[in-house]
């Protein structure tokens, strides 16, 4: 039996946590989005979701043609390895682009949560006699581009960030403002 005023606590905290991660995409008073980095990443994920797809409708034929007659391990990896690298590479040329550095990185996370959503309701839809199989397709069209794409996008931004010029604040304190 479960205790009803713990219960209670537990649907306020998940409550409050709700409503401030929702009020994040709505407007301000004068029009303007709260959290412009959760939107732009979010669109952001679907520009990649649908490079992503055309780097593997692009590239796997081809590759399947070329690597004809090799093992069956050896073509799938390539396959899911060679796509997955071009997508990232193109994806990488948003960090040319002025404006807020997380933008990239965050995009990645939305399309994990995106893949594990989907993963999650492939799985509930065909049920689990048929998970190798899910698992196999998933693990060939979403590992490899999520972990070069959120890998790399993730330490590029930490080589940025390392970098990043200090805040005017920080750069008149003198010595000892490292703690700061």
């Amino acid at each position: 039996m479960a205790n009803p005023i713990r219960q209670k606590e537990i649907d306020e905290r998940v409550g409050k946590f709700a409503d401030k991660f929702w009020g994040a995409f709505q407007m301000t008073e004068n029009g303007r989005v709260k959290s412009t980095i959760l939107l732009y990443s979010f669109c952001l994920c679907w520009v990649l979701l649908a490079l992503y797809g055309g780097c593997f409708a692009l590239l796997n034929p081809w590759l399947d043609s070329l690597l004809q007659g090799l093992p069956v391990g050896l073509v799938t990896t390539v396959e899911a390895l060679v796509p997955a690298a071009v997508g990232t590479a193109a994806a990488s040329l948003v960090w040319l682009l002025p404006g807020d550095k997380r933008l990239l990185p965050a995009a990645y996370i939305w399309l994990a949560l995106l893949v594990l959503a989907c993963l999650i309701t492939l799985i509930i839809m065909m049920g689990l006699e048929s998970l190798g199989l899910i698992l196999q397709f998933f693990g060939m069209f979403t590992l490899a581009p999520l972990a070069l794409g959120l890998g790399s996008s993730l330490l590029a931004y930490y080589f940025y960030w390392k970098k990043r010029p200090l805040p005017k604040i920080r750069q008149g304190l003198g010595k000892g403002s490292e703690n700061l």
